[in-house]
């Protein structure tokens, strides 16, 4: 007699199916899927980005497009879209690839595209999803169309969930970003201090995004990404939340190593290169290097010698820095809740020691950099372990230049305090959520890696971040929705408090696990029939070849002001 399932092992099935589909389906499709996977947490960044990188050339367009922004040139699912969001996600591609492909030039690898040429006069060719050679051009079509095909699922997917509707705060986002796009069209000012021109709003959209660009549109388009964005948040914490906890601890003691955190002491004996002194052959300077690396190595030694516990271990690197102002052997020698994969960047030897079943605590070592020059006497304090995790989020004021790097005057950082208390009285005198706080960090945030994230950091570990940022989100009576300033080296920081993520472990592979599944269910959805996306072939010809005379002018321009650079 079968035994019939239950629905969690009926659910865990359909997942592994969902996901092995997509497996198949992404392993033949890679190529594509790097190039067009990219969705949410940079759409607005890259329409910032497109502007910026355009801030200082290129000409104003003179046709306002009024009718192509309103007549179907193209279909995706039951919904149309005018020529206008082919010209803006065409232009949109059109800016990553050059991204991606001066990135890949400036680390050695040849990408194919040659960002100095526009795409009509590229002498290589690109490939389609089955790997046939196509032209530049013909790639970007299919990206711009794959663009807004996954624009048009998260859209639609977010309409059936019923969040497709924007809250005050994210219209609040929409109208800082056309007023960031106003203050860019007001005019900027070059590095050598030259006021670049003034344009109207729309006069400069068109000239950073097609003629057809205008405000209303824009706010369209950003309306549109933001709820894309927002469906992919909800989704995953839908998903995360729905697995069985017998799946989620199944997964962990798959292997426990991956999530698991130790704590121990590390000190750091490194070798100096020497620099010949005047007059001194090289094999004297050799001999003296020879001398010099063995005496770091003898030091080392030495100290794995005296270490016996974490006292000991205190005292020696306590007596080594005696000369140097505050030392403090205790807080410079400690790490705690570390993971296999950070323990990996100090040494492969010294991650697989940590977590092997019969290293115990006080066990102590002496690891070697890869170039031999640097020796890490660890002890392990704490063995594998657990902690529980936080979500909290955070403005930044830094107190260095953003340019530079160097400190700012003290009248300098006062200000940044008073812009650190003024966004907190503002956030207090609206509707303080934790939205209205997100829309606030994006808009002022000085921390580039959280900005577009509404200042959000998940899943943080006691000790991740520096120490008062640390010690206020850890503190015993920390609640969500507490608020403070709080100051580090780093500047300062306006709080927010989200509240518990639970153990380490368990946040991390539901939030996989959701990823994974998610991208199955959207890859299903972009491969099927529902949201078949297409333009006429003679609107997608006129768009490019609009596009490409334009791009071609702007590198021209760009061509010409580096020749006169001196």
């Amino acid at each position: 007699m079968a035994i019939e399932k239950s629905k969690a092992e009926q659910y865990r099935d359909e997942r592994k199916a969902r996901i092995a589909e997509a497996a198949k389906k992404n392993a033949k499709d890679m190529h594509k899927k790097n190039a067009t996977k990219k969705i949410a947490k940079r759409v607005v960044a890259i329409v910032l980005a497109a502007v910026i990188a355009l801030g200082a050339v290129g000409g104003i367009l003179n046709y306002y497009g009024v009718w192509d922004r309103v007549i179907p040139s193209g279909k995706s699912g039951a919904s149309n879209f005018a020529m206008a969001e082919y010209e803006y996600n065409y232009w949109i591609t059109y800016n990553a690839l050059v991204s991606d492909a001066s990135n890949s030039y400036s680390t050695g690898n040849n990408y194919g595209f040659d960002p100095s040429l526009s795409p009509e006069d590229q002498t290589t060719t690109a490939e389609d999803a089955e790997g046939n050679p196509i032209s530049w051009v013909e790639f970007i079509r299919l990206q711009a169309l794959d663009r807004i095909k996954q624009f048009t699922i998260y859209y639609e997917e977010a309409k059936k969930l019923g969040i497709a509707t924007l809250s005050e705060e994210e219209e609040k986002q929409i109208d800082q970003i056309v007023e960031n796009f106003r203050k860019q069209a007001e005019g900027q000012t070059s590095a050598d201090g030259q006021q670049g021109p003034k344009y109207s709003l729309n006069a400069y959209l068109r000239r950073s995004f097609g003629e057809y660009m205008n405000e209303s549109f824009l706010r369209k388009i950003v309306e549109k990404e933001i709820i894309a964005e927002k469906f992919e948040d909800h989704r995953i914490k839908q998903l995360a939340a729905e697995y069985p906890q017998a799946d989620i601890d199944a997964e962990y003691n798959k292997d426990k190593s991956a999530y698991d955190m130790v704590d121990f002491r590390i000190y750091e004996f490194a070798s100096a290169t020497l620099q010949a002194e005047a007059g001194e052959a090289d094999a004297a300077l050799k001999k003296r290097q020879e001398e010099a690396d063995a005496k770091v190595k003898k030091d080392a030694d030495d100290f794995l010698a005296a270490v016996t516990d974490e006292a000991s271990f205190i005292a020696k690197a306590t007596e080594l820095n005696k000369d140097t102002e505050g030392y403090d052997g205790d807080v410079s020698t400690k790490m705690a809740n570390r993971l296999k994969s950070e323990l990996t960047n100090i040494s492969k030897d010294f991650a697989e020691w940590a977590f092997k079943a019969d290293t115990k605590v006080g066990s102590k070592n002496m690891f070697t950099s890869t170039d031999g020059k640097t020796y890490f006497v660890v002890l392990l304090t704490a063995a594998p372990h657990q902690v529980g995790t936080i979500s909290v989020r955070h403005i930044l004021f830094v107190n260095t230049d953003m340019t530079t790097g160097a400190a700012l005057t003290e009248e300098e950082i006062a200000q940044k305090k008073k812009d650190a208390e003024a966004v907190l009285k503002e956030w207090n005198e609206g509707s303080k959520t934790a939205e209205s706080f997100g829309a606030l960090a994006t808009e002022h945030t000085e921390d580039t890696g959280s900005a577009q994230s509404g200042g959000l950091y998940e899943s943080v570990r006691p000790g991740q971040m520096v120490a008062e940022f640390n010690d206020w989100c850890f503190d015993e009576s920390r609640k969500p929705g507490d608020t403070d300033i709080v100051e580090t080296d780093y500047g300062y920081h306006v709080m927010y408090f989200v509240g518990d993520d639970g153990d380490y472990y368990d946040s991390m592979i539901r939030k996989t696990l959701a990823k994974k599944d998610l991208e199955a269910e959207l890859t299903e959805l972009f491969e099927s029939d529902t949201y078949e996306t297409s333009i006429g072939p003679r609107r997608a010809e006129y768009v490019e070849k609009k596009m490409n005379k334009h791009i071609a002018n702007l590198l021209a321009q760009q061509a010409n002001q580096s020749s006169y650079s001196y």
